[in-house]
């Protein structure tokens, strides 16, 4: 266990490095040059760490199994996440209130996508109400499909899709990724 901990802080830990150290750099711009608008680069950087740090405890906080995300809520918090890394988000679902399962499922799902989209893109999610089926299709380009294997050596660059998967399995849902052209579609669809 201690292997996945380690890996899953190096992550998080890597994605919070670059705005970290461009507010640094910019503090120490500032105090030489006394250019303001060094602020707007300063603030951009401190409003990535920041969304990035409300994203990454959201999705490893402890919920009861009965609790919903607003549909507006979820959208909005994966949205402005994977904005800061060029790739618009939209989450379709008849349901106002998402359950804690599906939620997670998502905002992994989000975290997969900014893995495999490193030139940004368009993501959709969609929770078909009738199959209990979440669909999520990455649209970018130079996409590929993510290697969902849990019988790999953890690391920094896997720890996400290995947490999915497992979260997947523990929670009764089996998953499908395919690719078609330049987009990735990833299905998980809870098991009868």
């Amino acid at each position: 266990m201690l292997k996945s901990e380690n890996a899953l802080i190096a992550r998080i830990c890597h994605d919070m490095i670059t705005p970290l150290n461009a507010i640094s750099l910019g503090f120490e711009a500032f105090e030489t040059s006394g250019d303001k608008s060094l602020f707007n680069g300063i603030k951009e950087s401190i409003d990535k760490a920041n969304i990035i740090l409300t994203f990454v405890r959201e999705l490893y906080s402890e919920k009861s199994n009965t609790f919903c995300y607003s549909l507006k809520s979820l959208n909005q918090l994966v949205a402005d996440f994977l904005e800061k890394y060029n790739i618009s988000f939209e989450l379709a679902s008849g349901f106002e209130n998402i359950p804690n399962i599906a939620g997670k499922i998502i905002m992994y799902n989000a975290v997969v996508a900014k893995e495999i989209m490193p030139f940004g893109g368009i993501v959709n999610a969609k929770i078909d109400d009738n199959s209990a089926e979440i669909v999520t299709v990455c649209l970018g380009k130079n996409v590929s499909i993510p290697n969902l294997n849990m019988d790999v050596e953890l690391n920094s660059r896997n720890i996400m899709h290995v947490n999915l998967l497992q979260l997947l399995k523990e929670s009764g849902f089996r998953i499908i990724a395919y690719q078609e052209e330049s987009q990735v579609i990833i299905r998980e669809q809870m098991i009868a």
